[in-house]
């Protein structure tokens, strides 16, 4: 299974980290570690962790069409086993 680590910068909008978390889900994501705080723009700073056996470009593309995400950086995790 690809593991990928995530780190986003949201809107802090009403439903934002829902649309986040249901976006990954819908894609088959399995979500392993999700944290968020808001900064000093009182923006989402979120980091999470997903893996799927799918492509991440898919799940990477939906987010970045979403309205509240104004940053998204991907890096991808060694494979455990």
């Amino acid at each position: 299974m690809n593991r990928f680590n995530l780190r986003l910068v949201a809107r802090n909008t009403p439903g934002s980290l829902e649309r986040i978390l249901n976006t990954s889900r819908v894609r088959c994501f399995h979500i392993n570690h999700f944290a968020a705080a808001l900064d000093e723009q009182q923006n989402y700073a979120i980091d999470m962790a997903v893996s799927s056996e799918r492509n991440i470009d898919q799940l990477v593309l939906q987010l970045t069409k979403q309205f509240d995400i104004r940053e998204l950086e991907q890096r991808r995790c060694r494979n455990a086993g």
